[in-house]
């Protein structure tokens, strides 16, 4: 399994429209064999979002960034983003969730 763990800082003003946007990303990774895992938290800090991921692996992972709608939303969200910073990359072994 491959793990991603994700930081977003959004434009003052623009999280909820990033969070929007993450979760209409959730939406289409439902039925994607490859996702077993992707959700959006927020912070205390105002405009920082977190978004953790488990693939089945890392190229599965690449991949579903090429997909149309997910390159689409890509789009939508990189004006109303400051920073994303890739916090952590993990191989997950076994749990709940």
């Amino acid at each position: 399994m491959y793990g991603l763990w994700t930081t977003f800082t959004t434009q003052t003003g623009q999280r909820d429209h990033v969070i929007a946007l993450l979760l209409e990303a959730a939406a289409s990774l439902e039925t994607h064999p490859g996702c077993l895992h992707y959700i959006i938290s927020s912070s205390d800090e105002p405009d920082v979002l977190h978004v953790r991921e488990i693939w089945t692996n890392a190229n599965t992972h690449l991949a579903s960034l090429e997909l149309p709608l997910t390159r689409q939303l890509i789009a939508q969200a990189r004006p109303l983003l400051q920073h994303v910073e890739r916090v952590l990359e993990d191989r997950p072994i076994g749990g709940k969730g």
